[in-house]
Formats: structure tokens, C-alpha cells, sequence
């Protein structure tokens, strides 16, 4: 879903006649932490799809430390409005995960509907929604089915948002 985002905006960016060379990557700090973070998390999700390591405590704390240092980030940015409302996403995603033992919610009849059918355990850090899920609606509830098929969730959408206007706004030529 991200990456359409960032190509969507990019096109409205340039319809807007703005430009990829405007965005101020440098004014923003500690950039390396998300990298670093997303990094975790694609160490994580490789290592339970290739059976190294199944979700549990060790998961739990790498993730914890994924979100740790995404929060970090954020707040160090804090003075721009665009990561803020990204890292709003990224808390609304962390209350369904760490509150159902590191694992985000699934709603497995939204998967069927956008024509997921591999359980979803089966793609590492989730789990089906059942009677015990606390915070299922802040799960991955919503169906996307753009470019490529997903069940996405408020946070995500918040996100994706934030991501959206960061890059839209960047690209607008600066006034001298």
C-alpha cells in the first residue's frame, strides 16, 4: 500500500508542479531509526516465513524495539506536522499489536475478499480475529485491493496520510 502512495503523490506532486529534488530530506533527523526499525520488522517477517523462529517472546521484543525506535523518530521530529500524523498511524497500529501479544489482528473475511487465501500466521507478525482479539477495529479490518491485494487498518490509512502530505507538500517549489 505504501509504495502506491508514494507514487500517487509523487504524480499529484508533479501535477502540482512540484519537484522530488524540493523535499528537504536533510531537515529531517535520525532518519537511519526508521530505516533501522523496517529492517526489524523485514528480519522478523523473513525469519517466521522460513520457520528460523516462530512469534513469541523474542518476536515480541524485537518489534517492541522496532516501535521504540519509530517513536523515537517521531518524537525528535515532532515539529513537523507531516511525520507527526504518521507517527499517530504508527501508534494506532501499536495498540491492537502489543495489546494481543505482538501480533496485528487480522479480520480473515476481509482477506478472502480482496483474494488473500494463505493463513494469515502463515505471513509472520498477525493473527485471525477471534472472540479473544482485544482491539480488533483497529486491526487490519479494511480491504485494499489496489495494485496489489492487502487488509489494511485505520492506522495504516492514518499513515498513510501523513506519508502523502509529507511528500505532496515537500515537493512544492519553495519561494524564494
Amino acid at each position: 500500500m505504501f509504495i502506491e502512495v508514494i507514487i500517487f503523490a509523487v504524480i499529484i506532486g508533479y501535477l502540482l508542479k512540484g519537484r522530488l529534488k524540493n523535499i528537504d530530506i536533510m531537515s529531517i533527523k535520525v532518519l537511519y531509526l526508521v530505516l533501522t526499525g523496517f529492517l526489524i520488522k523485514f528480519i522478523i517477517v523473513m525469519s517466521i516465513q522460513h520457520g528460523l523462529i516462530i512469534r513469541g517472546t523474542l518476536t515480541y521484543i524485537l518489534y517492541s524495539i522496532q516501535y521504540l525506535l519509530l517513536l523515537i523518530f517521531v518524537i525528535i521530529n515532532r515539529k513537523n506536522k507531516y511525520i507527526l500524523i504518521m507517527g499517530i498511524g504508527f501508534l494506532i497500529n501499536a495498540l491492537p499489536i502489543f495489546i494481543n501479544g505482538g501480533a496485528m489482528p487480522v479480520s480473515a473475511s476481509a482477506a478472502l475478499s480482496v483474494g488473500l487465501t494463505k493463513p494469515i500466521w502463515m505471513e509472520g507478525l498477525y493473527r485471525a480475529i477471534d472472540g479473544t482479539t482485544k482491539l480488533n477495529f483497529l486491526g487490519d479490518i479494511i480491504p485494499y485491493n489496489i495494485g496489489r491485494a492487502y487488509v489494511i487498518s485505520i492506522g495504516d490509512i492514518i499513515l498513510a496520510v501523513g506519508l502523502f502530505l509529507f511528500i505532496v507538500t515537500g515537493m512544492k517549489k519553495k519561494e524564494a
